[in-house]
């Protein structure tokens, strides 16, 4: 049996671990890029589509985050990161998708995932993530 091999028979059960880690739940979101007017304000909002309903892990924290370098107006600024665990089976989530955590021991958090790449052979999508701010109009 080649190393490949056993990395894959045992993926399963290795995945199934990782899930069981998973102990907050979540909603992601995505603006689909149209908007609703409100008839009573005639105020327009983006309209959301949910990506993703389930279990999560949000892993790192504000005393150890790794960061990012951002340019805003000329000005570098260093943005913190955590870390957000989702099942393999996640497939559907994408940059800039919002995150919020419904239940858990960070309940009431909403996070932006900053990139969405997968990797091969992993026990979980593990996505990089920011604070941002709930949208009014959810």
């Amino acid at each position: 049996m080649t190393l490949n091999d056993a990395i894959s028979e045992e993926l399963p059960f290795l995945r199934a671990e990782a899930e069981s880690r998973m102990t907050s739940t979540c909603t992601v979101w995505r603006t689909t890029g149209r908007t609703e007017q409100d008839e009573s304000t005639g105020l327009e909002s983006p309209v959301w589509e949910i990506v993703y309903t389930g279990r999560m892990r949000l892993g790192g924290s504000r005393n150890a985050a790794t960061t990012r370098t951002e340019s805003i107006g000329g000005v570098e600024v260093q943005r913190a990161l955590r870390v957000a665990h989702f099942p393999a089976s996640a497939d559907t989530l994408a940059d800039g998708d919002l995150v919020d955590i419904t239940a858990g021991e960070n309940a009431g958090t909403v996070l932006r995932i900053v990139e969405a790449d997968w990797q091969d052979q992993a026990t979980a999508r593990r996505y990089p993530v920011e604070s941002t701010e709930r949208p009014e109009e959810w």
